[in-house]
């Protein structure tokens, strides 16, 4: 098991997964999102490639229009 920390919430999952993986787990629209690894920003290009780690810590940011 592995621990992947979500927007300050622990998910456990029983195997290591990339990036694009987790964001596909939790239903999130690719659209408008920026998502963080440990503080590093991960370019979309590079979501299926990068391999999430045990104690890793994601952010994932949706832009939003307003005024």
């Amino acid at each position: 098991m592995i621990t992947i920390k979500v927007n300050q919430e622990n998910h456990q999952f029983s195997e290591i997964l990339a990036l694009e993986e987790l964001i596909r787990f939790f239903k999130i629209k690719t659209n408008g999102i920026a998502v963080a690894i440990n503080g590093t920003i991960i370019k979309k290009t590079d979501w299926s490639i990068r391999l999430l780690q045990d104690n890793d810590n994601v952010l994932i940011i949706k832009s939003t229009q307003g005024g």
